[in-house]
């Protein structure tokens, strides 16, 4: 699964939700995603892709398309 297909996967899942999600969907403003939320879905990207991500990196996520390029620029290896 590529990398935007499985983000987008694990955020509907938590937020229990059938929003149309894209890569420019804006996880507060579009979602409303809250601290709470934000977490779950990170540990949850983390658990899957076996990461941790840096907690100063998280401040720079906006949209659904800030997490793929965070994963795919700095934490995964091959790059999808």
């Amino acid at each position: 699964m590529e990398t935007l297909e499985k983000v987008i996967s694990i955020i509907t899942e938590i937020k229990e939700s059938n929003l149309n999600v894209t890569p420019e969907t804006k996880l507060g403003e579009d979602l409303g995603i809250d601290s709470f939320d934000t977490i779950m879905i990170i540990t949850a990207i983390e658990d899957e892709y076996s990461i941790e991500i840096n907690g100063s990196d998280l401040e720079k996520i906006i949209t659904v398309d800030d997490i793929v390029k965070l994963l795919n620029g700095k934490y995964l290896k091959n790059s999808e």
